[in-house]
C-alpha cells in the first residue's frame, strides 16, 4: 500500500508563502495566511483523532503561556468592544489585527508539525531576503522609468518623490518597506559570514549596499536608527577580540553617520527635528515633528482619562479627531493621524494591562535572545522596538503579519530542539 502523505509538506509550503510578504499584494497575503491557519488547525484536529494523515507535533511542554503573552492583547482588545463608543470600527480593526492571534495560537497552542524547525527557519529567512531583493529591484525599476536617480541630491523634503513612487509601486508604506530592508540587510550580513559558496556570498554581499541605498532614499528615521543600533550591539556581542571589536564598531558607526549626513532626504529630517520647537502646529506651519507633538498631547489626555481600561478598540479615531480640533491648524483635519507610537496605542485602546502585556512580550523576547545567544531574534527585537516608538507598525497588515509571524516563528524555533520526539499520545 502507498505510504500516507501527512500535512507537514503543505503546511511548509503555506509557511513559505507568508515569507513572500514583501512582494505579494495584501489580498494574496491574506489568502496565504488563511490557508496556513486552516492547515495548521486541520492537522491539530486530525492529530487529536489519531489520523495517520496528521503530522506529529514537535514541541516542548509549557508553550501555551507564551501564546497568552504574545497573542493575549487580541483577547483584551476584543473584550474592550464592550465599552467602545465605535464597536463597528473596533470589529474592523480586530479583523485587520487577526494575525496577532493566529500566529501565536498556531505556534504555541496547536504546535507546528515540523521535525526540523531550524531548517524551516533558514528557508523562511532565505525566501524573505530574496523577496525583499525582488521588491528592491522592482522599486529601482520604477525609479529608472521615471528618471528619478538624478533627484537624489534634491530630495530634501519629507514627502519625497522616492517615497511616493515606492509606495505606489508596492502598495506598502515606506516605513514597512524600510523595516523589511533593515531585517534583510541583517540576514544577508549574517549569511555572508556563514555560507561557503562563492556565488552565494557574492549575492548576499551585493544585496547589502543596494538595500542600504534604497533605505537612504526612503529616509525613514526609525528603521535607519534601528539598523545603526542593532549593528553596533551585535558587533559588540559577536566580536571577541577587543581591539577588532572597537575598530569594526567605530568604522561601521562612522560609515552610517556619513550616509546620514550626506543623504539630503535623511539629513533634512534631522535638521527639521532639531530646529522645530516642541509645540503644537499653528496655521500652515506644521511638519512631521510638531504634528507629533499634538498627537502625543491628545493621546496622553485620553490615556489619563482612561488609564486602566483604555477607550476600547475602534474608539481611538473619533476621540483623537475630537481632541485635535483644539489646535489652530488644518493639518489634523486634512489627514487623520493615529497615535504614531505602538506602545501608546496599546495603552490607549486596551488600558494599562494591555500596554504592560505588550511590553512584557517584548521583554521576554529580548531576555530569551540574550540567554540563547540568538542574535537574529535580538536584532529583530531591536528593529521592532525602535520602530514602535514613532509609528503604529501593527495597525496595518504589512506590519502585523511581519511582526507576529517572525516573533512567533523564531521564538518557537528556539524553544524546540531539532529532532525532539513527538509528544506521547500523538500518532504520526
Amino acid at each position: 500500500m502507498p505510504k500516507k502523505t501527512n500535512l507537514s509538506f503543505f503546511i511548509s509550503l503555506s509557511t513559505f508563502s507568508i515569507a513572500l510578504l514583501p512582494i505579494v499584494p495584501n489580498a494574496i497575503n491574506s489568502i496565504c495566511l488563511i490557508a496556513w491557519a486552516f492547515l495548521m488547525l486541520l492537522n491539530y484536529f486530525l492529530r487529536r483523532k489519531g489520523s495517520g494523515f496528521a503530522s506529529p507535533i514537535i514541541t516542548r511542554p509549557g508553550n501555551k503561556p507564551i501564546f497568552f503573552l504574545i497573542g493575549g492583547n487580541f483577547i483584551l482588545l476584543a473584550l474592550s468592544l464592550v465599552y467602545s463608543i465605535a464597536p463597528a470600527k473596533g470589529v474592523d480593526f480586530l479583523v485587520a489585527e487577526l494575525p496577532m492571534l493566529l500566529f501565536p495560537f498556531c505556534f504555541f497552542f496547536t504546535g507546528p508539525p515540523f521535525p526540523d524547525m531550524k531548517g524551516l527557519l533558514t528557508k523562511v529567512f532565505t525566501i524573505f531576503w530574496a523577496s525583499t531583493c525582488l521588491m528592491t529591484i522592482w522599486i529601482f525599476y520604477h525609479y529608472w522609468q521615471q528618471n528619478l536617480f538624478g533627484e537624489f541630491g534634491r530630495a530634501s523634503s519629507f514627502n519625497t518623490i522616492f517615497r511616493q513612487v515606492a509606495e505606489q509601486s508596492t502598495d506598502k508604506h515606506p516605513d514597512y518597506i524600510s523595516i523589511y530592508l533593515v531585517f534583510s540587510i541583517y540576514l544577508a550580513a549574517d549569511r555572508l559570514m556563514t555560507v561557503r559558496s562563492l556565488s552565494s556570498r557574492l549575492l548576499y554581499g551585493v544585496s547589502i549596499p543596494v538595500m542600504i541605498f534604497l533605505l537612504a532614499l526612503l529616509a525613514e528615521r526609525s528603521p535607519i536608527l534601528a539598523l545603526i543600533v542593532g549593528t553596533v550591539v551585535l558587533c559588540f556581542l559577536r566580536i571577541k577580540k577587543r581591539t577588532l571589536r572597537w575598530t569594526v564598531m567605530l568604522s561601521l558607526l562612522a560609515f552610517f553617520l556619513l550616509i546620514v549626513r550626506y543623504t539630503p532626504a535623511i539629513w533634512s529630517r534631522i535638521i527639521e527635528t532639531r530646529d522645530t520647537p516642541l509645540e503644537t502646529p499653528v496655521g500652515v506651519h506644521h511638519n512631521s515633528t510638531n504634528i507629533r507633538v499634538g498627537i502625543y498631547k491628545c493621546s496622553w489626555e485620553l490615556i489619563r482619562k482612561n488609564m486602566f481600561f483604555g477607550v476600547g478598540a475602534g474608539s481611538d479615531r473619533p476621540l483623537l479627531e475630537a481632541c485635535y480640533t483644539q489646535f489652530p491648524t488644518d493639518a489634523y483635519r486634512i489627514t487623520y493621524y493615529n497615535t504614531h507610537n505602538q506602545y501608546i496605542n496599546f495603552w490607549l485602546l486596551g488600558g494599562l494591562f494591555s500596554g504592560l502585556l505588550f511590553l512584557g512580550s517584548i521583554g521576554y523576547a529580548l531576555v530569551l535572545s540574550l540567554r540563547r545567544k540568538d542574535h537574529t531574534l535580538l536584532f529583530f527585537m531591536i528593529l521592532m522596538s525602535i520602530s514602535f516608538l514613532s509609528e503604529n507598525v501593527l495597525s496595518r497588515q504589512a506590519g502585523v503579519v511581519f511582526y507576529y509571524f517572525f516573533i512567533s516563528l523564531i521564538i518557537y524555533c528556539r524553544l524546540t530542539d531539532t529532532g525532539l520526539k513527538a509528544i506521547p499520545g500523538n500518532k504520526p
